[in-house]
C-alpha cells in the first residue's frame, strides 16, 4: 500500500497560510479555501468544518460525497480525505483541534471514540436546517472573537468551544434517522479491537493478547489496522497508553512510581523510558510542563 501523507497541525496552518504556530487546535476563518488537492491525505487533528455557501466535493475513505452548503462536515484523524473543488465560490469557517488538546482535562481518553460521525462515512456531513445552522453559526462566531484576540482565557474557551460543536453535531445526528451501512469483516475487526482496547490496554501491551482474542494473527491483525488507520496495533495500544498516562500525571497527588504502577509498567524508569521515546520529555518534565 502506498503511504499516505498526514498533515502535522502546522504543515496545515502552513497550507491555509496562517501566520499563527499553534501546536493544538486552530481556526480557519473566512475568505479560505478548503484543502484542494487530487492526493488522499489524513491529519492528525479532527477537524469541524462549517460549509455557509457553494459545493464541496469530498472523497472520504472509499466514499465520495457532493456537499451543498449548508452543512457540517466532521472528519477524524484516521480518514483519509481529498477534496476537489466544484464550480461557483465556497465559504467555510474550520476548527482544527488534537485529541491531547480535548483531552488534557478529562479523565476519560476515549471520549471521542464514541462520535462516529468523526469516522464513519456514514456520517461524514450533515445538511443543516436554518435553525441548526444557527446555532453553529453562534459557536463560529464565539471562536472568531476569541481565537488570537491576546484573550487571557483563550486555551481555556477554545476548548469549550470544541466540546459544544461536538455536542451540538451529536444533537443533530441524534434527531435524524441514520442508515447505517453493513461492515465488512475487516472493518468489524478493527472496531472490536479498538473496543476491546479501551477495556484493556493497562494491562495488556501485547498484539498477540488482541490477536488471539479476535481469533486472527497479530501479524494480520497490524497490517490491517495500519491499513485502515495508518497506524498499527502496537502504536494505537502505545497511544492509548500515553494518553492515560498524561491523564494520571495532570494528578500531582499521584508520584511518578505510583502512575507507573497504575499502568502497570514493572517500574518507574521502564515506564520513564516508555514515555520519554514517545513523548521526547520525561514524565516530570511533561509534569512540571502543565
Amino acid at each position: 500500500m502506498d503511504e499516505i501523507s498526514t498533515y502535522s497541525i502546522s504543515r496545515l496552518q502552513k497550507a491555509f497560510e496562517l501566520a499563527t504556530r499553534k501546536t493544538d487546535y486552530f481556526y480557519v476563518g473566512p475568505g479560505r479555501e478548503p484543502l484542494y488537492n487530487d492526493e488522499p491525505f489524513r491529519t492528525e487533528t479532527y477537524t469541524i468544518l462549517l460549509l455557509k455557501k457553494g459545493r464541496m466535493n469530498l472523497h472520504a475513505d472509499l466514499t465520495n460525497f457532493i456537499i451543498d452548503a449548508p452543512a457540517v462536515l466532521t472528519i477524524g484523524p484516521n480518514v483519509t480525505r481529498s477534496f476537489q473543488q466544484c464550480e461557483g465560490e465556497t465559504e467555510i469557517l474550520i476548527f482544527f483541534f488534537t485529541d491531547s488538546f480535548l483531552l488534557e482535562t478529562r479523565a476519560n481518553i476515549f471520549y471521542l471514540n464514541k462520535y462516529r460521525f468523526f469516522e464513519n462515512n456514514d456520517r461524514h456531513f450533515l445538511v443543516l436546517n436554518e435553525h441548526e445552522m444557527g446555532r453553529l453559526s453562534a459557536i463560529f462566531d464565539l471562536i472568531a472573537a476569541t481565537y488570537n484576540k491576546d484573550h487571557p482565557n483563550e486555551l481555556v474557551l477554545m476548548r469549550s468551544y470544541s466540546y459544544l460543536l461536538i455536542h451540538e453535531v451529536d444533537a443533530m445526528h441524534k434527531n435524524r434517522t441514520v442508515v447505517v451501512s453493513k461492515t465488512d469483516d475487516q472493518s468489524s475487526i478493527f472496531i472490536r479491537f479498538r473496543n476491546l482496547l479501551t477495556k484493556e490496554f493497562w494491562r495488556h501491551r501485547s498484539v498477540s493478547f488482541y490477536a488471539d482474542n479476535l481469533n486472527v494473527t497479530p501479524k494480520y491483525l497490524s497490517e490491517l489496522i495500519k491499513k485502515q488507520t495508518g497506524k498499527t496495533a502496537g502504536e494505537w495500544i502505545d497511544r492509548a497508553i500515553i494518553l492515560e498516562a498524561k491523564v494520571l500525571l495532570q494528578n500531582k497527588e499521584l508520584g511518578i512510581s505510583q502512575v507507573s504502577d497504575q499502568l502497570n509498567f514493572s517500574d518507574q524508569s521502564v515506564f520513564g523510558k516508555f514515555f520519554k521515546t514517545h513523548e521526547g520529555i520525561s514524565p516530570l518534565e511533561y509534569r512540571k510542563r502543565l
